[in-house]
């Protein structure tokens, strides 16, 4: 008889990520690659096999949570879902449930008659994984493209897509590695000076923090704008471009100055769309985070002098011989098995 493994998928636009737990339910290995879906659909098709493949051998249960259906290459997100859910039943192994936006759990049978059931649903496993817990009022979701303000026993009809958690700013299109600079702000000081921004893709928020040590890019197979490496030397060549220059080493210092104005920015746009949602009563709330830039909700709290509870402290589940930051920065992948159990489910 074979052993069993649990697999919680998020198949995001830029990234796919997979959590891999034993039958005692313990995490034991963790999969994340970058994927472009909106330029290259073909290389979903690719991971898919090769998680498949990698664990063939073990009778694999596997679970679904799906944010790409909104890449700009599908017409719209019923036709990007189905493509997904098709790819999915065709090359994943294993039994196979997908998450919906009513907290169920279906086969592909099911998920392919109802695909709006399926958009975007990540965050409603945070939403469950948040109300479990005590202490905690918030967590906040930093990935490489967006944040997700997730509060305690949240509306989840009233949230139901995009469009209303941007209306209801539980939603803001900022992330740490692809959101252009341009996007976040019309200029920058720069020698004491303001400058305006050119106003084209040539650097994105993963360079300031690449400047600032705060993303750790060698292991992670990401490129910048110019399709080029995370390098320091690029990032810096990369941030001088958006305010007209071409890169010396003698501006070193003042760029690493205008990469931190920049993180100042990405921090004040996080807390004014907390601080709208709550109509500023924030002093007596307590937050964690996960995702890529967990990093900076901490920070941010020191900045505003708000409760910060670390997530390793919140997060009880077994974690065996895999990287733990690796496992936080892409929890909902974890989750989306966790509340099946949590739920009593049975496989």
């Amino acid at each position: 008889m074979k052993d069993k493994l649990y697999l919680g998928w998020d198949i995001g636009g830029a990234n796919t990520k997979v959590c891999v737990f034993d039958e005692d339910f313990k995490i034991i290995n963790q999969h994340t690659k970058n994927i472009k879906v909106w330029s290259n659909f073909s290389e979903i098709r690719v991971f898919l096999k090769y998680i498949s493949s990698f664990y063939s051998n073990f009778d694999v249960y596997n679970f679904i949570t799906i944010t790409a259906e909104s890449c700009d290459n599908f017409k719209n997100r019923n036709l990007g879902m189905t493509e997904i859910l098709s790819n999915c039943s065709n090359y994943i192994k294993g039994k196979t449930l997908f998450f919906t936006n009513n907290g169920k759990y279906v086969n592909y049978d099911t998920a392919i008659k109802s695909t709006e059931k399926l958009f975007s649903t990540n965050w409603i496993l945070t939403s469950k994984f948040l109300n479990y817990k005590k202490n905690i009022d918030l967590i906040i979701d930093v990935g490489s493209t967006t944040t997700d303000i997730i509060f305690k026993d949240m509306n989840i009809e009233n949230n139901i897509n995009d469009h209303m958690r941007l209306t209801n700013k539980t939603l803001l299109y900022l992330g740490v590695v692809r959101t252009p600079l341009p996007m976040i702000a019309d200029n920058i000081k720069y020698k004491g000076r303001d400058i305006s921004l050119v106003n084209e893709v040539f650097a994105t928020t993963g360079d300031i923090f690449n400047i600032n040590n705060d993303i750790d890019f060698s292991d992670l197979d990401y490129l910048g704008s110019d399709n080029l490496q995370f390098t320091k030397e690029n990032s810096f060549t990369r941030l001088a471009r958006v305010i007209g220059l071409d890169y010396k080493d003698c501006q070193e210092k003042h760029l690493i100055d205008v990469a931190n104005n920049f993180k100042n920015i990405f921090i004040s746009k996080i807390i004014d769309n907390i601080r709208a949602i709550f109509s500023d009563n924030i002093d007596d709330f307590t937050i964690s985070s996960i995702g890529e830039g967990r990093f900076i909700i901490k920070e941010m709290c020191k900045i505003y002098n708000i409760n910060y509870t670390p997530i390793d402290n919140i997060n009880y589940n077994s974690i065996v011989n895999v990287d733990k930051n690796k496992v936080y920065s892409n929890m909902t992948s974890a989750l989306v098995v966790l509340n099946f159990i949590k739920n009593k489910n049975h496989v």
